[in-house]
């Protein structure tokens, strides 16, 4: 006995999906390379005239068709030729419709098979057996081709819906463990707790999950219980969902979980999902560390010394009230390093750095601080209750002169000193770090002075900060201030997607002023509103004006705290972007770290609210702040712009590459754009797009550019890369 390939027979071309199944590429096919093949039908029945007839009608409905004459040959069939249905009659010799089908369901791929049974009784024992044996759908003799077409049309679309629903299952469960992700359930009564089968495998749990509520806070640390209760007995009364994270502690099975629910309540019951966060908190805390200590010397960065100041300048005043406990901050400037560096490789300045590092612990008073601030200098923090400042001042000077050997030759390094007094200088920590770095570079001036107070030049500084903030009143009425662009490459392409707008001033007799001179002085004043409203407005008519031209650029525009807290800024930006025709998208705003940490909730609420408006949300100098990471990602952000000091270093410092690395994966997971800041060689980007980083900004491509210089920069930067990069020009 053989099969009878009907097929043989020509079968018109029928497109639409009710006779044929989409076999669909690979997913870097396009769609033209799809194709549409006839669904296979297996016939299966023992009467030659029964089978001719519904062969017929079925090859004229545009399936391809196969012959079994009984059971035995049917299970041959669907073995060699994966049929996409199957009609079988019940009456058959050797082997009967209704073991015929039970047979195949047990067979691999035989699950989900559309198994439709032709048979001549309607009665009701015999369609009960038909769908307990495991038939998918029956029809009774004689044979009514227009309603046998239209159930097999029924069966194979019902069959492919339920395919597509089962990939979808498969899909979400393997995301779910990807994702360390299941569900869990609480009945409010009883306040007994379920948990998704996979739970504890997922957790990496050798006991069970806890049964109970009580269980589960009892799990949890002793200083997280009380907020764990006070978030469930809302939730458990529908006023608020759940979005916490806690610690399960039972020893072996620590870990650190997240918890989350709607608020809504159905028959006495809270459903939510948990995910197991360990490795991700193990992943920021690592990365914050080699965010916060210099890779070199392995002391505390800018930013971790700039927050252990700030606290413990708080922790003095909330100590005694009284009485201000009086602390010394010190910067020392390694002199001439430079010059090592020229004369003899980094290599070997970076071994004075250590020294003078080593040194400088050997010097520290008890309970001071130490970190390195720059390449070249390190910041001191020194109470004062027990240490004579000028014994000890006397002894720095004399101690950091020191003699080393290298490559055979001694070498002579000494530090030059600035000091700054708190509370006297300043009352936080950035502004005392800020003195006594500017009483530091007053030592370059007099050469013969190793140490300079802050108090000394206080002065001279307060009268040129007069002047300055004066000059400063009329810039904008004068119309001094102007904008630069930076252009951003986006590594994948080497296309020019977008540029920062920088502000520049050109002061009728100094000419151009540094930003670092007069940016904090407008905010301090309160000018920054003025100033910052006319930046807005300039760089969105800019961008409209370029669009108009043909130039497609997103247009990055840093935002002051002083912007970012103003509840009116949002109606302002609406404004303008529909003034000028600029679509929002076009508009990325730029918050530094320590600007989102200020007043983080209303940072938070102004952000979603920028966010709904459609605007791009950047954060800037990440890294350099003073916030924990946790709570510094839950900003609505686009971007993450990774600080020239980790990149500088990048092309030796194993730790700035595995910070950026860090970063690079964090903002990966989280769907962030990684642009990294300061390129200037081609061996930096080359790194940066080895370690995955999306886009960069620098000298290397191009410096700030007035508009005129970006176009004419942008029309050569096109033609090059038309020619040097073909198949990107083609692409874009």
């Amino acid at each position: 006995m053989g099969l009878s390939p009907s097929a043989r027979l020509p079968i018109p071309a029928m497109p639409s999906w009710s006779s044929t199944i989409r076999h669909r590429c690979s997913a870097s096919c396009s769609t033209s390379d799809m194709q549409e093949i006839p669904a296979k039908i297996l016939l299966v029945d023992d009467d030659p005239g029964i089978r001719l007839l519904i062969q017929h009608g079925l090859t004229r409905a545009g399936y391809q068709v196969t012959e079994a004459s009984n059971g035995l040959e049917a299970l041959d069939g669907f073995e060699t030729i994966k049929p996409d249905l199957m009609l079988i009659d019940v009456s058959m010799p050797q082997l009967d419709g209704f073991e015929t089908v039970a047979a195949i369901r047990q067979r691999d791929g035989g699950e989900m098979i559309p198994l439709v049974m032709v048979t001549g009784s309607d009665d009701h024992e015999s369609v009960t057996k038909a769908f307990h044996a495991g038939a998918t759908d029956f029809i009774t003799k004689p044979i009514n081709l227009p309603i046998l077409t239209q159930r097999v049309r029924y069966a194979l679309a019902s069959a492919e819906r339920e395919q597509r629903l089962r990939r979808i299952h498969l899909e979400q469960q393997s995301a779910c463990q990807l994702a360390k992700l299941g569900f869990w359930r609480l009945e409010i009564e009883t306040e007994a707790l379920q948990w998704s089968p996979e739970a504890a495998t997922l957790l990496g749990r050798s006991a069970a999950m806890p049964g109970t509520l009580a269980a589960l806070i009892e799990e949890a640390p002793a200083e997280q219980r009380q907020r764990l209760q006070r978030a469930f007995a809302q939730a458990m009364t529908g006023a608020a969902g759940l979005n916490l994270e806690m610690q399960l502690t039972r020893t072996g099975n620590a870990c650190i979980i997240t918890l989350q629910s709607s608020p809504q309540i159905e028959d006495g019951v809270i459903v939510g999902a948990f995910q197991d966060v360990t490795a991700l908190r193990a992943f920021e805390d690592q990365t914050l560390y080699l965010v916060e200590h210099d890779e070199l010397t392995n002391l505390p960065n800018h930013r971790l010394f700039s927050r252990l100041l700030a606290d413990r300048l708080e922790r003095d005043g909330d100590r005694d009230a009284s009485a201000t406990t009086r602390t010394a901050i010190l910067v020392a400037d390694i002199n001439r390093l430079h010059r090592i560096n020229d004369a003899f490789g980094p290599a070997r300045g970076d071994e004075v750095i250590v020294a003078m590092a080593n040194r400088l612990r050997q010097l520290l008073p008890p309970n001071s601080l130490l970190c390195r601030l720059e390449s070249d200098s390190f910041g001191l923090a020194i109470p004062l209750e027990s240490v004579d400042l000028d014994a000890f001042q006397a002894r720095l000077q004399t101690q950091l002169e020191l003699r080393l050997q290298l490559d055979g030759r001694e070498i002579y390094s000494d530090c030059s000193l600035g000091l700054a007094i708190h509370p006297d200088d300043a009352q936080e920590a950035a502004g005392l770090i800020q003195a006594a770095q500017a009483a530091e570079r007053e030592t370059n001036r007099d050469q013969s002075r190793r140490c300079i107070r802050f108090s000394e030049i206080r002065a001279a500084r307060e009268e040129g900060r007069v002047i300055l903030e004066t000059d400063l009143r009329r810039a904008l009425e004068k119309r001094e201030f102007f904008l630069v662009y930076q252009p951003q490459q986006r590594l994948e392409n080497h296309r020019i997607e977008g540029v920062e707008a920088l502000l520049r001033w050109n002061h009728a007799e100094r000419g151009i002023v540094s930003p670092a001179d007069f940016i904090p002085v407008l905010e301090e004043t309160g000018l920054i509103h003025e100033a910052g409203d006319w930046i807005l407005e300039e760089a969105i008519r800019q961008a409209a004006e370029w669009s108009r031209q043909g130039l497609e650029l997103r247009m990055s525009v840093n935002l002051a705290a002083a912007q970012v807290e103003n509840p009116h800024l949002i109606t302002r930006l609406c404004g303008l972007v529909k003034d000028y025709q600029l679509p929002p998208a076009q508009l990325e705003l730029e918050i530094t770290e320590s600007t989102a940490m200020r007043v983080p909730e209303q940072t938070l609420l102004n952000l979603r609210k920028f966010k709904q408006c459609g605007f791009q949300i950047a954060i800037d100098d990440f890294g350099t702040g003073y916030s924990s990471m946790s709570y510094l990602l839950q900003f609505p952000l686009d971007t993450l712009k990774i600080d020239r000091a980790f990149v500088k270093e990048i092309t030796h410092g194993k730790r700035n590459r595995a910070i950026v690395t860090a970063l690079s994966t964090l903002s990966f997971h989280l769907g962030l754009t990684t642009i990294a800041e300061g390129i200037e060689l081609e061996s930096q980007r080359d790194y940066l797009d080895a370690l995955n980083i999306d886009m960069i900004q620098g000298f290397m491509i191009a410096r700030p550019l007035v508009p005129e210089q970006l176009l004419a920069f942008m029309r050569a930067y096109d033609a090059d890369t038309s020619a040097s990069h073909p198949s990107a020009q083609a692409s874009s």
